[in-house]
């Protein structure tokens, strides 16, 4: 009878032929490998020196034939494996791929220094300070910007990392404690817009007038730190004809990262406080890109 009729069922006849052609090399090499070390250590002729460097140097090359000789025997055994965990490799990357996108975002985040704790940032329509970071998530307070869609502000938000990978960041905290904020009012087009202006550029001069010394040192920070050019330092009204029936003016002026909503409600305020002496203009709040 052959050796796999004599062998029980779970046994695998390939497994144990392996192991016998690995045992008898094993056996065959260690008694050359014995040989060849004591004709090396009665050659009297040599120098003990010598003979240190060959007994070194057959150790070696027996190793790399014990070596390759157990690859050569157990080749079909290393392929299956190999395969095996390939396929094991593919499965995980492929279960954890949002956990490995988050870590490469943590990376990336870490690299270019993208934003810290306390910086103000927008990415994917989530608006906030951020106030925790870590290699899986970022956590933001959201803004307090309110809108006229959502009643809930100040929620505390958390993202995965992985969207600073896909999605575009935006930092207002990068280059100091001032923005250029951007107040949006509608007036009718037979309204009296000059007025209009006056009276929107009279209230951020007095609200810019509160901190212009800091704002004029924060500029030139700015010019010495990024070689970047002089900044707006005084508002300025664009006007925007995109409708028919109304004029849009567009108030920009500089103010305290922390302050900007404060110093918006004040300057509206202002504004429709004079608004019934020049007309019948109707004011209203465009959505603004940054936040509060």
């Amino acid at each position: 009878m052959t050796l796999p009729a004599l062998l029980p069922d779970f046994i695998d006849a390939a497994l144990i032929r392996d192991l016998l052609a690995s045992l008898a090399f094993f056996l065959v090499l260690m008694g050359v490998r014995m040989l060849l070390r004591r004709a090396i250590l009665r050659r009297e002729a040599l120098e003990p020196e010598m003979k240190r460097r060959w007994l070194v140097s057959l150790r070696n090359v027996i190793l790399i034939i014990f070596m390759l000789g157990m690859a050569l025997i157990w080749a079909s055994e290393i392929e299956t494996v190999a395969v095996s965990m390939v396929a094991f490799a593919a499965a995980l990357v492929l279960a954890t791929r949002e956990m490995i996108l988050c870590l490469l975002g943590a990376l990336y985040r870490a690299s270019t220094n993208a934003y810290a704790i306390g910086d103000r940032i927008e990415i994917n329509g989530l608006k906030g300070q951020v106030i925790d970071s870590d290699m899986l998530s970022t956590t933001l307070i959201e803004s307090n910007q309110a809108t006229a869609h959502k009643g809930t502000v100040g929620r505390v938000v958390t993202f995965p990392n992985s969207l600073l990978l896909m999605q575009p960041l935006f930092n207002e905290s990068t280059l100091g404690r001032y923005v250029i904020h951007t107040v949006h009012v509608n007036i009718r087009r037979d309204d009296d817009w000059q007025a209009a202006e006056s009276r929107l550029l009279a209230a951020a001069r007095e609200e810019v007038s509160q901190y212009s010394k800091d704002l004029v040192r924060h500029a030139r920070e700015l010019q010495r730190s990024y070689g970047l050019g002089a900044p707006a330092l005084v508002p300025r009204v664009r006007m925007v004809l995109s409708d028919h029936k109304q004029i849009e003016l567009h108030l920009q002026l500089p103010t305290p990262i922390n302050e900007r909503v404060n110093v918006e409600q004040r300057i509206l305020r202002s504004y429709l406080a004079g608004h019934g002496t020049t007309g019948t203009g109707e004011m209203a709040k465009a959505p603004d890109p940054s936040v509060g």
